[in-house]
């Protein structure tokens, strides 16, 4: 019997190495070729992305981008401006001067924003845009903007208005007065610190007309509420802020000839300016 065993021998040996050969070469052929195999010794699957399969943005060139029909864009978001860094932030500081300078205005009004930015004034952060259009629901208007085909808003003229925070022994008449008084000190015509009393007769003098329908102009915005509301003379301090169109309001003064403020009329709504002679 062990002779037999060992005269097999050799056929056992060629039998297994057959069996070895048939298994590594079918393991060889049955094997992905997209396996590879990295550093660590373990086996990782070569993505290859579905031709018509979008995987993302990063990494991807503006013409894949195009290719794919996506559309690209850019967003620009003005920047916010914080009422309590007016003094300390040196470029805030430069830009509220530089647009107080063109206005003519220096001390009159806090801040002079444009349509298009937001401000943050004891925390409460507050777009102009949202003011205007609780502005205009109040007074029963509709606020409109026009939408591009796209659906987005389409921006309209950029229009600045000025902001005024209401501080402690503040009043809305004075608030308008020293307004109107910077105005005209910029034209080197000065106005009377009691050109707004009434006189001799008691009758209201232009200037205090000219104040008393400003009073129509304003919107009185109440930060902490986050609404319009309609009593201006209650003007709770750093909770309140007016709001002046100033491109009205400079329409408004420019079509008054000082010499003759006296002739205006003003009816409670409507007010009539004598016109400029040519």
């Amino acid at each position: 019997m062990l002779l037999n065993m060992g005269k097999d021998k050799p056929k056992t040996i060629a039998i297994i190495s057959i069996v070895l050969f048939v298994v590594i070469a079918g393991w060889l052929f049955l094997t992905p070729n997209d396996k590879s195999v990295d550093s660590m010794g373990e086996k990782n699957s070569k993505v290859q992305p579905d031709s018509g399969a979008f995987l993302g943005t990063i990494g991807k060139s503006e013409t894949d981008m195009e290719d794919k029909g996506l559309v690209k864009g850019s967003i620009n978001v003005p920047p916010t401006i914080d009422y309590k860094d007016l003094e300390k932030d040196k470029i805030l500081k430069t830009l509220m001067e530089t647009r107080k300078e063109d206005l003519g205005i220096q001390k009159s009004l806090d801040m002079i924003v444009r349509s298009d930015e937001s401000f943050i004034i004891g925390g409460s952060r507050v777009s102009m845009k949202e003011i205007l259009e609780k502005a205009f629901t109040k007074s029963g208007d509709v606020y409109q903007e026009n939408i591009s085909a796209s659906g987005g808003a389409i921006p309209g003229k950029i229009r600045r208005y000025g902001i005024h925070v209401v501080q402690p022994g503040d009043n809305i008449w004075n608030i308008h007065f020293n307004i109107l008084k910077e105005y005209y000190g910029n034209k080197d015509i000065q106005v009377a610190s009691k050109a707004d009393e009434p006189g001799n007769l008691g009758f209201s003098s232009g200037v205090g007309k000219i104040l008393k329908f400003s009073e129509t102009m304003v919107i009185i915005y109440n930060l902490i509420e986050k609404k319009v509301v309609e009593d201006i003379n209650l003007l709770e301090p750093l909770s309140k802020i007016v709001v002046y169109n100033m491109d009205a309001v400079f329409t408004l003064l420019g079509e008054i000839n000082y010499n003759n403020v006296d002739r205006i009329q003003f009816d409670g709504k409507n007010i009539w300016i004598p016109a400029k002679k040519s």
